[in-house]
């Protein structure tokens, strides 16, 4: 893998108002960390650093970095960690790089690219692809650009797993069931079918505690008023 050169100048600002200042002049914030070592503000020139993420992008890129401060520059190994970007126009806002040594070994995340086309595709089958990418160990001048998964020979019900990666020389994933399913070809769900429920209504079911509708309750007859016994004559 090739490994791309950047320059960065130490920050000695901080706060949102002088950074956007910075990035009207084309300069763009950042920041390098590493294990055990301080973390330091540094800023590059916007059109290099967007060259170097344009392929950085396309998988994981070792960088190679100077760092200014001042008349005095240090030399550096890096990768890139993180990128902030802004939400309308999408350009980059500020960037994380972390810091390695050279001939010695540290845990990086790499792309896994597919290959082919799954046979089972032309037979109905629908490629699922569990995981993008796989962390792996190895020093900063072994850290593939990509991990290729040939998928061409799937066919429906079969799947690719971490064995079946080829790991270049010097590097090893860090995990370790070799049977983890990377990517596997299904047969497409069948899309449910609504189903119509009738509802019968049972005619004169016993016991029914409900009146029909319509039905007017019976009033009870009101009992028949007895004549008044008339009075009795005086004789």
């Amino acid at each position: 893998m090739a490994m791309m050169e950047l320059t960065a100048d130490r920050r000695q600002y901080t706060g949102k108002e002088i950074n956007r200042k910075r990035r009207a002049e084309g300069k763009i914030p950042g920041v390098i960390y590493g294990k055990g070592l301080e973390t330091r503000s540094i800023e590059f020139q916007r059109t290099p650093l967007e060259k170097f993420l344009d392929t950085a992008r396309r998988g994981t890129v070792v960088v190679k970095m100077t760092v200014q401060d001042g008349a005095e520059g240090k030399e550096t190994f890096a990768v890139l960690k993180e990128t902030q970007t802004h939400p309308l126009t999408g350009r980059v806002t500020h960037v994380d790089f972390y810091e390695v040594a050279l001939g010695r070994k540290f845990r990086v995340e790499v792309p896994l690219r597919i290959k082919g086309k799954a046979v089972g595709i032309e037979m109905g089958g629908v490629l699922d692809v569990v995981t993008r990418s796989l962390e792996v160990e190895c020093t900063p001048d072994a850290v593939p650009e990509f991990l290729e998964l040939d998928v061409a020979s799937l066919g429906i019900g079969d799947s690719l797993h971490l064995a079946d990666v080829r790991f270049p020389e010097g590097v090893v994933p860090t995990e370790t069931d070799l049977r983890m399913t990377l990517a596997a070809v299904h047969t497409p769900k069948a899309e449910a079918v609504p189903v119509v429920v009738e509802e019968l209504v049972a005619e004169g079911a016993e016991g029914a505690s409900v009146a029909e509708p319509g039905a007017k309750e019976e009033k009870p007859e009101k009992e028949a008023k007895k004549p008044e016994k008339e009075p009795k004559k005086k004789e």
